[in-house]
């Protein structure tokens, strides 16, 4: 498993390394220029680059930073007919692992492919036994995602309260869990109340206790979760279900510290930090009269908001490579990865489930592939049929051909010369085609 992108502009070159690629049974993508290369890594789960120094729209050093910007860890083996310690050192610097001089044989390409690819492999296994079960939500290559793991690191540090909103499914459980173990001391014990799914009668009690004779049933005192979670964290889930009138005691209990059990008159100190999950608009449930205004002030001093699947494309692919070694692992399954199809609907579909319905899709196909590639066939078609269904009317032949120049020219950095080289024209004919506007009655230039 794993799978590794050749970055070179000779195509004998690139052509012979990703046959080996293959032949040692691993995944192989492959690129002639750095735009290519850089469009391969934000579509594609990479584990391992052998990257050319000199590209023809770039120099291969430039771009290491670039592609770690997307993926931090991955492993950069700079390929170069310079043989020279500056190379070396700059590469080095520039956070490539390793170096190949050209002319290399093959059998030198395949002892560095292999021994990085095993070691990136036992990485990942460790990352698996390692890593909290939840930890997927905390991947993250997209921008709204660094902003909620720089919010997590600023919480963990502190006891003030902290607001995480979001669908259904983001992961709100996930990031208070981190919160919670990101604290330098002991964190204590976490404490998880479900606010949706405990009734109005039952929910006072769970949460603060009771004393003998607080009710018919009441035949001994009982501790309520507030005082399990006294020293570590109270994680509210789904606070904007909490009766109205319990809320001026959950405020007291933040404020002051205290609270009373159900009938007690005894006032219990504790020490705790709370934190709160909510899918609904506090706001518009204030403006309802059905949340107090006070209570998400006080509650929301550190807000975390979750952002939708739908909106971390750059991370879709990343959690489904994630789940897949997971699944792998769990079900003594050897699947190697996605057909170029599946990697597409996954970026395309909207996930109105988020991050549990990617998990349990995979888990689904995981559970039943006699395949050593997911093609996620039903996931394909659904997307295929929603975008069927809001399809604009079908270009002319002059319309598709003006928009594959321009996507051609658009991955060659606009140099003309090298698009008229892909296309197989002439430069002159390039230009003439790209001064004609189609002409859509006709469909000619």
């Amino acid at each position: 498993m794993g799978t590794v992108l050749i970055v070179d502009d000779n195509d004998d070159l690139r052509f012979s390394l990703s046959s080996v690629v293959r032949r040692e049974r691993y995944g192989v993508e492959a690129a002639a220029t750095g735009r290519e290369a850089l469009e391969i890594v934000h579509s594609s789960v990479i584990d391992l680059v052998f990257l050319d120094i000199g590209l023809p729209d770039t120099d291969g050093i430039s771009l290491i930073p670039e592609i770690k910007a997307v993926f931090p860890d991955i492993g950069v083996v700079m390929l170069t007919g310079i043989n020279d310690a500056k190379t070396a050192v700059e590469s080095l610097k520039a956070g490539a692992l390793d170096y190949i001089v050209k002319p290399f044989d093959l059998i030198e390409f395949r002892t560095v492919l292999h021994r990085l690819m095993q070691s990136r492999l036992m990485e990942k296994q460790a990352l698996l036994k390692n890593q909290h079960s939840s930890s997927e939500s905390l991947i993250c290559a997209c921008e709204p995602m660094r902003l909620v793991k720089a919010a997590i690191m600023a919480a963990a540090e502190v006891d003030s309260p902290v607001l995480i909103t979001g669908e259904t499914g983001t992961g709100k459980e996930i990031v208070a869990q981190a919160i919670h173990r990101g604290r330098s001391l002991q964190s204590g014990v976490f404490v998880k109340v479900d606010c949706g799914t405990l009734s109005a009668n039952l929910i006072e009690s769970e949460l603060f206790g009771y004393d003998q004779g607080a009710f018919t049933d009441a035949r001994s005192n009982k501790k309520g979760l507030v005082e399990v979670a006294s020293g570590g964290t109270l994680f509210l889930d789904e606070i904007g279900n909490l009766p109205i009138a319990l809320q001026p005691k959950l405020l007291r209990l933040i404020e002051e510290s205290t609270f009373r059990r159900v009938g007690g008159l005894k006032e219990i100190k504790v020490h705790l930090r709370i934190i709160a999950a909510t899918n609904s608009d506090l706001e518009e449930e204030i403006r309802r009269g059905r949340f107090r205004e006070d209570l998400f002030y006080r509650l929301n001093v550190i807000p975390v908001a979750m952002p939708a699947l739908r909106d971390r494309k750059d991370d879709i692919l990343l959690l489904a490579d994630y789940f897949l070694h997971r699944l792998n692992s769990e079900m003594k399954k050897n699947i190697r990865g996605f057909t170029n199809g599946a990697h597409d609907a996954l970026r395309a579909y909207n996930w109105p489930g988020n991050i549990r319905e990617l998990r349990n899709l995979l888990e689904r196909e995981v559970i039943f592939s006699q395949s050593d590639w997911l093609s996620l066939a039903g996931l394909t078609r659904q997307v295929k049929e929603s975008a069927d269904r809001t399809s604009v009317p079908p270009l002319t032949l002059a319309e598709a051909e003006q928009q594959h120049i321009r996507r051609v020219l658009n991955r060659c950095g606009n140099n003309k010369s090298e698009a008229a080289r892909v296309l197989g024209i002439s430069r002159t004919t390039l230009r003439n085609k790209l001064s004609r506007t189609p002409n859509k009655k006709s469909g000619l230039f």
